[in-house]
């Protein structure tokens, strides 16, 4: 697949494909809902575009395609990619000492109906592109035409055929009929051109899966399995940037003697175990870049309680050190827990004691340790150039408004909690120096204002 963002790369037409009324019709109704009318524009601009007298340095720029097309270059190329895959365009790039990198297009011929829905591939695209109701009517319609364009009559296809042959009718000289002449062979070879191959879908496929089939086959899984599921791995392996043998990989932990892929459970592993070596490998890095990069926090400007948080994280592990605080707020730890542990260090690559940090950080706002709230936190301090438990202390203390002056955002957000009143606790007062004239006075001009008179 080609594309390049300079409007003035050359491309040149190869061949003149001659396009009859039912060859419009067929692009227009079963080829645009697949490839869209730009293309369709396009291909039959390339019909157009051919001249069966020009020489490769006659090749124009793409631009002049852009002007005929109304469209941008990125539309241009998105188009002519589904006229590729559709198999009416082939193109060809090819290195020329005077012109330098061309781009030639040789066009192919529309398919009849027929053709076009035996081929399954197309025929399911357009069904899914126009829904299954106008998919059975462009069928039929199709259909009935093809037939009407031939009598079928009862017992011809039994018949004889007592057609006359070439040599019943007509007489040639002995040695003619035997070997052509020069004449005539050399006629032939000067009229001798290459026919238009018709289009076909481009299955060119980057996967190699034969190999895929061999490395499956160790572990009892068919060939046919592979077949049934290959758009479901060829999405996984676009997904994850996956090769051939990172695939199987990443399966075979997934096969449980059933003969089948579990593609449910497949996406799932890899999901979850998608590029950890990497990313292990990329957080230490940064973290000893961290290191390298930053100043060492000075553990003398730490406060007490600071300093024994940065001795029990530097002394303990990290089950341990999350054993310890739960047992002092008289909680205690679960399984979840040491799995958020297990998953800091050996996925992620965090060191023991900015673990231990992060842990008390956790506990600080919840009484247990969540995944969500440490994953966050640790982004944070990785994103912040945190690599140490002085520095994770530090910055913790900064955020929480001990240090630097004006009070930041927290990793949390405490809710507001509305106060209602107790009325049982309020005592009404009554003014006793009012005369029962003025309480009169006051329901009457009560019951004036709103009407109740």
């Amino acid at each position: 697949m080609f594309e390049t963002s300079d409007p003035k790369q050359p491309f040149f037409v190869t061949n003149k494909v001659v396009l009859f009324p039912n060859d419009i019709r067929i692009l227009i109704k079963l080829y645009q809902p697949l490839v869209g009318a730009t293309a369709i524009a396009l291909y039959l601009t390339l019909v157009e575009d051919f001249n069966a007298d020009a020489i490769l340095s006659d090749a124009k720029g793409i631009y002049s395609l852009q002007e005929q097309l109304d469209c941008s270059l990125k539309d241009l190329f998105k188009a002519l990619h589904k006229l590729e895959a559709v198999g009416l365009i082939k193109t060809v790039l090819i290195k020329n000492e005077i012109m330098g990198q061309v781009i030639t297009f040789r066009l192919l011929r529309v398919p009849t109906s027929s053709e076009f829905f035996s081929t399954p591939l197309l025929a399911s695209l357009l069904k899914e592109k126009v829904g299954v109701t106008t998919f059975h009517n462009l069928s039929h319609t199709f259909a009935r035409e093809n037939k009407k364009k031939e009598n079928q009559v009862n017992g011809n296809k039994s018949g004889r055929d007592v057609s006359a042959s070439f040599i019943d009718v007509f007489r040639l000289p002995g040695q003619e009929a035997i070997s052509p002449s020069l004449d005539v062979q050399e006629a032939a070879n000067e009229n001798q051109t290459h026919s238009v191959a018709k289009a076909s879908v481009n299955e060119h496929d980057s996967i190699d899966w034969n190999f895929m089939k061999q490395q499956f086959a160790i572990y009892q899984i068919p060939a046919d399995e592979i077949d049934k599921k290959r758009e479901q791995i060829r999405g996984v392996m676009q997904t994850y940037g996956l090769s051939e043998q990172e695939f199987v990989d990443e399966a075979l932990p997934c096969l449980h003697g059933s003969y089948e892929l579990d593609m449910r459970l497949i996406e799932h592993t890899i999901a979850e175990n998608y590029r950890l070596d990497g990313t292990r490998k990329r957080v230490k890095q940064e973290i000893h870049n961290d290191k390298e990069k930053k100043t060492p926090a000075n553990i003398e400007d730490l406060n007490s309680k600071q300093q024994g948080i940065y001795q029990a994280a530097m002394s303990k592990s990290p089950s341990e050190f999350l054993y310890k605080l739960k047992k002092e707020k008289g909680g205690f730890v679960y399984a979840s827990e040491n799995q958020i542990l297990n998953n800091l260090h050996n996925q992620y690559g965090l060191p023991s004691d900015l673990i231990n940090v992060l842990v008390y950080t956790c506990l600080s706002f919840k009484p247990g340790l969540s995944s969500s709230l440490a994953y966050s936190i640790a982004n944070d301090w990785l994103q912040h150039g945190v690599a140490t438990a002085s520095q994770a202390l530090q910055y913790v203390a900064k955020r929480r408004g001990n240090i630097g002056g004006h009070k930041q955002k927290r990793y949390y957000t405490n809710k507001r909690v509305e106060k209602g009143t107790d009325w049982s606790k309020k005592k009404s007062k009554v003014d006793k120096n009012v005369s029962p004239a003025q309480l009169k006075n006051f329901f009457k001009n009560l019951e004036d204002k709103n009407g109740m008179k």
